[in-house]
């Protein structure tokens, strides 16, 4: 599990307002490979939006959960299957017609192919798309008061 604290700002319509502390984001043991330090970039807070779970309120601190075997398929599905069907179908269109155009016809037709392919699968199996998770932790924690005065 890929793990981030934060503190709920807010619960509108059913979708927590969370603000998560990211300055401490350039020390963690993730580095660049870390999506929430990706989204920072630099700043000290980042504020995310997502579905409320039950017993979350208000000034709850929260850990932001995402699978990481989710994120890892959800990548392979998102990155290197369209970079293959690229290189697939610039091959058959070398292979069949064996012009520069032909080639450069089929790399964008396997490209486009592999990202309707993509939507069909996220929309048809549900668990491709990774959803994080609100996971409640003590009330009593330590709190920077930077999370609780950070505006949306």
């Amino acid at each position: 599990m890929i793990e981030h604290r934060g503190i709920v700002q807010r619960i509108e319509d059913g979708r927590a307002i969370v603000v998560m502390e990211t300055s401490g984001c350039s020390a963690c043991g993730h580095g660049s490979s870390c999506g929430i330090g990706k989204i920072a970039a630099g700043r000290p807070a980042t504020v995310l939006t997502l579905p409320a779970s039950a017993g979350i309120a208000a000034g709850d601190m929260v850990c932001v959960a995402l699978p990481e075997s989710r994120l890892t398929l959800s990548a392979l599905l998102g990155y290197l299957f369209p970079a293959f069907a690229m290189l697939f179908g610039a091959w058959l269109g070398a292979v069949l017609e064996g012009s520069d155009g032909a080639t450069a016809l089929g790399a964008i037709v396997g490209f486009v192919a592999a990202l309707i392919i993509a939507r069909v699968a996220i929309g048809l199996v549900p668990g491709l798309m990774p959803a994080p998770q609100l996971l409640p932790l003590s009330r009593s924690s330590q709190v920077s008061p930077q999370e609780f005065h950070h505006e949306h």
